[in-house]
Protein backbone atom coordinates (compact mmCIF):
# COMPACT_ATOMS: atom_id res chain seq x y z
CA UNK A 1 0.00 0.00 0.00
CA UNK A 2 1.45 3.32 -1.03
CA UNK A 3 -0.06 6.48 0.48
CA UNK A 4 -1.51 8.69 -2.24
CA UNK A 5 -2.04 12.02 -0.51
CA UNK A 6 -1.21 14.06 2.56
CA UNK A 7 -4.25 12.84 4.47
CA UNK A 8 -3.11 9.26 4.08
CA UNK A 9 0.40 10.17 5.22
CA UNK A 10 -1.03 12.08 8.19
CA UNK A 11 -2.72 9.10 9.81
CA UNK A 12 0.38 6.97 9.29
CA UNK A 13 2.50 9.56 11.08
CA UNK A 14 -0.14 9.83 13.82
CA UNK A 15 0.02 6.08 14.37
CA UNK A 16 3.83 6.10 14.45
CA UNK A 17 3.81 9.07 16.83
CA UNK A 18 1.34 7.39 19.17
CA UNK A 19 3.38 4.18 19.14
CA UNK A 20 6.69 5.86 20.02
CA UNK A 21 5.03 7.74 22.89
CA UNK A 22 3.63 4.45 24.20
CA UNK A 23 7.04 2.80 23.87
CA UNK A 24 8.63 5.56 25.95
CA UNK A 25 5.81 5.30 28.49
CA UNK A 26 6.34 1.54 28.73
CA UNK A 27 10.04 1.99 29.47
CA UNK A 28 9.28 4.72 32.02
CA UNK A 29 6.68 2.68 33.90
CA UNK A 30 8.29 -0.76 33.80
CA UNK A 31 10.24 -1.50 35.81
CA UNK A 32 11.52 1.73 37.44
CA UNK A 33 8.23 3.42 38.33
CA UNK A 34 6.60 0.08 39.15
CA UNK A 35 9.34 -0.68 41.67
CA UNK A 36 8.46 2.42 43.68
CA UNK A 37 4.96 1.22 44.58
CA UNK A 38 6.25 -0.44 47.75
CA UNK A 39 7.52 2.96 48.96
CA UNK A 40 4.29 4.88 48.37
CA UNK A 41 2.27 6.06 51.38
CA UNK A 42 -0.53 7.26 49.06
CA UNK A 43 -1.52 6.91 45.41
CA UNK A 44 -1.20 3.16 45.16
CA UNK A 45 -4.36 2.93 43.05
CA UNK A 46 -3.24 5.48 40.39
CA UNK A 47 0.15 3.75 40.23
CA UNK A 48 -1.46 0.37 39.66
CA UNK A 49 -3.70 1.92 37.00
CA UNK A 50 -0.61 3.17 35.13
CA UNK A 51 0.89 -0.32 35.27
CA UNK A 52 -2.35 -1.95 34.16
CA UNK A 53 -2.68 0.61 31.35
CA UNK A 54 0.79 -0.34 30.13
CA UNK A 55 -0.03 -4.04 30.27
CA UNK A 56 -3.33 -3.52 28.46
CA UNK A 57 -1.55 -1.79 25.58
CA UNK A 58 0.81 -4.72 24.97
CA UNK A 59 -1.23 -5.98 21.97
CA UNK A 60 -0.94 -2.54 20.38
CA UNK A 61 2.47 -0.92 20.83
CA UNK A 62 4.88 -3.06 18.84
CA UNK A 63 2.35 -4.84 16.55
CA UNK A 64 1.13 -1.46 15.27
CA UNK A 65 4.69 -0.16 14.99
CA UNK A 66 5.75 -3.16 12.91
CA UNK A 67 2.56 -3.06 10.84
CA UNK A 68 3.13 0.53 9.76
CA UNK A 69 6.84 -0.21 9.17
CA UNK A 70 5.89 -3.07 6.86
CA UNK A 71 3.38 -0.85 5.09
CA UNK A 72 6.08 1.76 4.40
CA UNK A 73 8.55 -0.94 3.26
CA UNK A 74 6.13 -2.83 0.99
CA UNK A 75 7.04 -1.06 -2.26
CA UNK A 76 10.77 -1.56 -1.65
CA UNK A 77 10.23 -5.25 -0.86
CA UNK A 78 7.90 -6.12 -3.72
CA UNK A 79 8.81 -3.77 -6.57
CA UNK A 80 12.39 -2.53 -6.23
CA UNK A 81 15.75 -4.18 -6.88
CA UNK A 82 18.17 -5.07 -4.09
CA UNK A 83 20.75 -2.56 -5.29
CA UNK A 84 18.16 0.23 -5.01
CA UNK A 85 17.21 -0.48 -1.41
CA UNK A 86 19.94 -2.48 0.33
CA UNK A 87 21.88 0.51 1.67
CA UNK A 88 18.83 2.43 2.92
CA UNK A 89 16.75 -0.47 4.19
CA UNK A 90 19.35 -2.93 5.48
CA UNK A 91 22.84 -1.46 5.90
CA UNK A 92 21.50 1.76 7.44
CA UNK A 93 19.41 -0.10 10.03
CA UNK A 94 22.20 -2.49 11.03
CA UNK A 95 24.59 0.47 11.27
CA UNK A 96 22.23 2.45 13.51
CA UNK A 97 21.44 -0.60 15.64
CA UNK A 98 25.05 -1.43 16.47
CA UNK A 99 26.14 2.22 16.71
CA UNK A 100 23.41 3.15 19.19
CA UNK A 101 23.76 -0.14 21.01
CA UNK A 102 27.38 0.82 21.65
CA UNK A 103 26.49 4.40 22.62
CA UNK A 104 23.80 3.20 25.03
CA UNK A 105 26.21 0.69 26.57
CA UNK A 106 28.87 3.36 27.08
CA UNK A 107 26.41 5.90 28.45
CA UNK A 108 24.13 3.70 30.56
CA UNK A 109 26.65 1.25 31.98
CA UNK A 110 29.81 3.32 31.73
CA UNK A 111 28.40 6.64 32.93
CA UNK A 112 25.07 6.11 34.68
CA UNK A 113 26.15 2.84 36.25
CA UNK A 114 29.39 4.29 37.57
CA UNK A 115 27.67 7.36 39.03
CA UNK A 116 24.58 5.72 40.50
CA UNK A 117 25.72 2.16 41.03
CA UNK A 118 22.28 0.82 40.13
CA UNK A 119 20.13 0.17 37.08
CA UNK A 120 16.41 0.60 36.54
CA UNK A 121 15.89 -2.81 34.99
CA UNK A 122 17.08 -6.21 36.05
CA UNK A 123 16.49 -7.61 32.55
CA UNK A 124 19.43 -9.02 30.60
CA UNK A 125 20.33 -6.19 28.22
CA UNK A 126 23.35 -5.23 26.12
CA UNK A 127 23.27 -1.81 27.79
CA UNK A 128 24.40 -3.51 31.01
CA UNK A 129 26.80 -6.04 29.50
CA UNK A 130 29.74 -6.86 31.76
CA UNK A 131 32.24 -7.47 28.94
CA UNK A 132 32.61 -6.62 25.23
CA UNK A 133 32.02 -10.29 24.37
CA UNK A 134 28.75 -10.30 26.31
CA UNK A 135 27.77 -7.03 24.65
CA UNK A 136 28.27 -8.48 21.15
CA UNK A 137 26.42 -11.68 22.06
CA UNK A 138 23.42 -9.80 23.44
CA UNK A 139 23.36 -7.43 20.46
CA UNK A 140 23.27 -10.37 18.04
CA UNK A 141 20.42 -11.89 20.06
CA UNK A 142 18.43 -8.61 19.77
CA UNK A 143 18.65 -8.16 23.53
CA UNK A 144 19.27 -4.45 23.29
CA UNK A 145 17.13 -1.39 23.91
CA UNK A 146 17.40 -0.64 20.16
CA UNK A 147 16.25 -4.11 19.09
CA UNK A 148 13.45 -2.67 16.91
CA UNK A 149 16.03 -1.42 14.37
CA UNK A 150 17.64 -4.86 14.24
CA UNK A 151 14.25 -6.46 13.78
CA UNK A 152 13.36 -4.12 10.91
CA UNK A 153 16.56 -4.97 9.05
CA UNK A 154 16.12 -8.74 9.53
CA UNK A 155 12.42 -8.62 8.67
CA UNK A 156 13.11 -6.64 5.50
CA UNK A 157 15.76 -9.12 4.35
CA UNK A 158 13.55 -12.17 4.93
CA UNK A 159 10.47 -10.55 3.43
CA UNK A 160 12.33 -9.50 0.29
CA UNK A 161 14.12 -12.82 -0.14
CA UNK A 162 10.93 -14.84 0.12
CA UNK A 163 8.11 -12.45 -0.90
CA UNK A 164 7.30 -14.63 -3.90
CA UNK A 165 6.50 -17.45 -1.45
CA UNK A 166 3.99 -15.46 0.55
CA UNK A 167 1.83 -18.35 1.87
CA UNK A 168 4.85 -20.25 3.22
CA UNK A 169 6.34 -17.06 4.65
CA UNK A 170 3.11 -16.16 6.40
CA UNK A 171 2.72 -19.67 7.77
CA UNK A 172 6.24 -19.55 9.19
CA UNK A 173 5.60 -16.13 10.76
CA UNK A 174 2.37 -17.31 12.37
CA UNK A 175 4.16 -20.37 13.75
CA UNK A 176 6.90 -18.17 15.21
CA UNK A 177 4.28 -15.91 16.78
CA UNK A 178 2.61 -18.82 18.55
CA UNK A 179 5.96 -20.18 19.67
CA UNK A 180 6.76 -16.77 21.19
CA UNK A 181 3.46 -16.18 22.99
CA UNK A 182 3.56 -19.76 24.31
CA UNK A 183 7.02 -19.04 25.79
CA UNK A 184 8.73 -21.72 23.74
CA UNK A 185 11.52 -19.43 22.55
CA UNK A 186 14.18 -18.55 25.19
CA UNK A 187 15.37 -14.98 25.67
CA UNK A 188 13.28 -11.84 25.32
CA UNK A 189 15.20 -10.72 22.21
CA UNK A 190 14.63 -13.82 20.03
CA UNK A 191 11.11 -14.05 21.49
CA UNK A 192 10.33 -10.49 20.36
CA UNK A 193 11.70 -11.10 16.87
CA UNK A 194 9.56 -14.22 16.58
CA UNK A 195 6.42 -12.60 17.95
CA UNK A 196 6.32 -9.51 15.74
CA UNK A 197 7.49 -10.69 12.31
CA UNK A 198 3.93 -11.55 11.33
CA UNK A 199 2.76 -7.96 11.88
CA UNK A 200 5.52 -6.60 9.66
CA UNK A 201 4.32 -9.01 6.96
CA UNK A 202 0.74 -7.85 7.49
CA UNK A 203 1.97 -4.36 6.63
CA UNK A 204 3.91 -5.55 3.60
CA UNK A 205 1.27 -7.80 2.05
CA UNK A 206 -2.11 -6.94 3.57
CA UNK A 207 -2.04 -3.26 4.54
CA UNK A 208 -4.71 -2.31 1.97
CA UNK A 209 -6.95 -5.11 3.25
CA UNK A 210 -6.55 -4.13 6.90
CA UNK A 211 -7.13 -0.47 6.10
CA UNK A 212 -10.42 -1.42 4.38
CA UNK A 213 -11.37 -3.57 7.37
CA UNK A 214 -10.72 -0.63 9.70
CA UNK A 215 -13.46 1.46 8.08
CA UNK A 216 -16.59 1.93 10.17
CA UNK A 217 -19.41 0.45 8.11
CA UNK A 218 -21.81 -2.47 8.38
CA UNK A 219 -19.96 -4.62 5.87
CA UNK A 220 -17.00 -4.94 8.23
CA UNK A 221 -19.12 -5.92 11.23
CA UNK A 222 -18.76 -9.66 10.72
CA UNK A 223 -14.98 -9.31 10.34
CA UNK A 224 -14.66 -7.45 13.64
CA UNK A 225 -17.03 -9.91 15.32
CA UNK A 226 -14.97 -12.87 14.10
CA UNK A 227 -11.72 -11.32 15.32
CA UNK A 228 -13.29 -10.50 18.70
CA UNK A 229 -14.53 -14.08 19.08
CA UNK A 230 -11.15 -15.58 18.16
CA UNK A 231 -9.34 -13.14 20.46
CA UNK A 232 -11.70 -14.08 23.32
CA UNK A 233 -11.07 -17.79 22.79
CA UNK A 234 -7.31 -17.22 22.85
CA UNK A 235 -7.59 -15.10 25.99
CA UNK A 236 -9.54 -17.89 27.71
CA UNK A 237 -6.73 -20.25 26.72
CA UNK A 238 -4.23 -17.94 28.41
CA UNK A 239 -2.97 -16.22 25.23
CA UNK A 240 -4.11 -12.58 25.62
CA UNK A 241 -1.57 -11.21 23.10
CA UNK A 242 -2.81 -13.38 20.25
CA UNK A 243 -2.59 -12.41 16.58
CA UNK A 244 -6.32 -11.71 16.66
CA UNK A 245 -6.20 -9.32 19.63
CA UNK A 246 -3.23 -7.50 18.09
CA UNK A 247 -5.00 -7.25 14.73
CA UNK A 248 -8.07 -5.78 16.44
CA UNK A 249 -5.86 -3.21 18.14
CA UNK A 250 -4.25 -2.30 14.81
CA UNK A 251 -7.65 -1.91 13.10
CA UNK A 252 -8.95 0.26 15.92
CA UNK A 253 -5.89 2.52 15.84
CA UNK A 254 -5.99 2.93 12.06
CA UNK A 255 -9.63 3.99 12.33
CA UNK A 256 -8.95 6.29 15.30
CA UNK A 257 -5.95 7.98 13.66
CA UNK A 258 -7.84 8.58 10.42
CA UNK A 259 -10.81 10.01 12.30
CA UNK A 260 -8.66 12.25 14.51
CA UNK A 261 -6.86 13.66 11.47
CA UNK A 262 -10.19 14.52 9.88
CA UNK A 263 -11.34 16.30 13.03
CA UNK A 264 -8.14 17.94 14.29
CA UNK A 265 -4.76 19.24 13.18
CA UNK A 266 -2.39 16.85 14.93
CA UNK A 267 0.81 18.62 13.95
CA UNK A 268 2.76 17.79 17.10
CA UNK A 269 1.80 14.10 16.97
CA UNK A 270 2.47 13.81 13.25
CA UNK A 271 5.81 15.56 13.65
CA UNK A 272 6.68 13.06 16.36
CA UNK A 273 5.68 10.25 14.02
CA UNK A 274 8.09 11.54 11.37
CA UNK A 275 10.91 11.74 13.92
CA UNK A 276 10.63 8.45 15.76
CA UNK A 277 14.25 7.39 15.16
CA UNK A 278 15.95 9.99 17.34
CA UNK A 279 13.40 9.53 20.13
CA UNK A 280 13.74 5.75 19.96
CA UNK A 281 17.54 5.61 20.13
CA UNK A 282 17.97 8.35 22.74
CA UNK A 283 15.07 8.04 25.18
CA UNK A 284 16.40 5.00 27.04
CA UNK A 285 19.55 6.88 28.04
CA UNK A 286 17.50 9.70 29.59
CA UNK A 287 15.17 7.26 31.34
CA UNK A 288 18.17 5.65 33.02
CA UNK A 289 19.68 9.04 33.94
CA UNK A 290 16.59 10.91 35.11
CA UNK A 291 14.52 7.93 36.26
CA UNK A 292 17.20 6.43 38.46
CA UNK A 293 18.38 9.80 39.78
CA UNK A 294 14.87 10.88 40.82
CA UNK A 295 14.14 7.52 42.44
CA UNK A 296 17.43 7.59 44.34
CA UNK A 297 16.82 11.20 45.40
CA UNK A 298 13.26 10.47 46.55
CA UNK A 299 14.22 7.38 48.55
CA UNK A 300 17.41 8.96 49.90
CA UNK A 301 15.48 11.96 51.27
CA UNK A 302 12.55 9.86 52.49
CA UNK A 303 10.13 11.83 50.27
CA UNK A 304 7.76 8.90 49.86
CA UNK A 305 6.84 9.21 53.54
CA UNK A 306 4.91 12.32 52.50
CA UNK A 307 1.44 11.38 51.29
CA UNK A 308 1.27 14.51 49.11
CA UNK A 309 4.55 13.63 47.38
CA UNK A 310 3.55 9.99 46.99
CA UNK A 311 0.25 10.95 45.38
CA UNK A 312 1.95 13.44 43.06
CA UNK A 313 4.55 10.84 42.12
CA UNK A 314 1.94 8.15 41.47
CA UNK A 315 -0.19 10.39 39.25
CA UNK A 316 2.32 12.59 37.45
CA UNK A 317 5.70 10.83 37.25
CA UNK A 318 4.95 8.80 34.08
CA UNK A 319 3.59 11.79 32.18
CA UNK A 320 6.38 14.13 33.27
CA UNK A 321 9.14 11.60 32.59
CA UNK A 322 7.77 10.78 29.13
CA UNK A 323 7.72 14.49 28.30
CA UNK A 324 11.22 15.03 29.67
CA UNK A 325 12.72 12.05 27.84
CA UNK A 326 11.08 12.90 24.51
CA UNK A 327 11.98 16.58 24.88
CA UNK A 328 15.61 15.80 25.74
CA UNK A 329 15.87 13.30 22.88
CA UNK A 330 14.63 15.86 20.36
CA UNK A 331 16.88 18.57 21.85
CA UNK A 332 20.00 16.39 21.68
CA UNK A 333 19.16 15.33 18.14
CA UNK A 334 18.73 18.98 17.13
CA UNK A 335 22.16 19.82 18.57
CA UNK A 336 23.95 16.82 17.08
CA UNK A 337 22.32 16.54 13.68
CA UNK A 338 24.76 18.86 11.92
CA UNK A 339 27.92 18.17 9.93
CA UNK A 340 29.65 14.97 11.16
CA UNK A 341 26.89 14.57 13.77
CA UNK A 342 24.49 13.53 11.03
CA UNK A 343 26.42 10.27 10.93
CA UNK A 344 24.84 9.37 14.26
CA UNK A 345 21.41 9.16 12.67
CA UNK A 346 22.08 7.91 9.14
CA UNK A 347 24.67 5.64 7.53
CA UNK A 348 27.39 8.03 6.22
CA UNK A 349 27.43 6.53 2.72
CA UNK A 350 23.67 6.87 2.49
CA UNK A 351 23.98 10.49 3.61
CA UNK A 352 26.51 11.14 0.82
CA UNK A 353 24.23 9.43 -1.68
CA UNK A 354 21.37 11.71 -0.66
CA UNK A 355 23.53 14.83 -0.82
CA UNK A 356 24.77 13.97 -4.29
CA UNK A 357 21.61 12.28 -5.52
Amino acid sequence: MKPENNKEIAWINSLKGGCIILVVLYHVVLPGYANTIDYLTAGTLPAKIWIAFNDTLSPLRMPAFFFVSGLLASNAIINRQWKQVFTSRVTNLFYLYFLWGLIQWLMIDGVSGEIMGKQLSGNLNAAWAATPAEFIKLMLLAMSSSWYLYALALFFVFAKLFHRFKPALMLMAVGLNYAAICNVIPGWGPESLSQYFVFFLFGVFYSSTLIRWSEWHRGNGWRWATLIALAAVHALLGLPESIFMCTLAILFCIAACRLLNRLFTLRWLNWTGKNTLQIYVLHRIFIEFFGMSTILFATGHDLFSSQAFSMLWAVAFPVVMVGVCIGCSVAVWTLLNHGPGKGLFIYPRLLRMKLHG
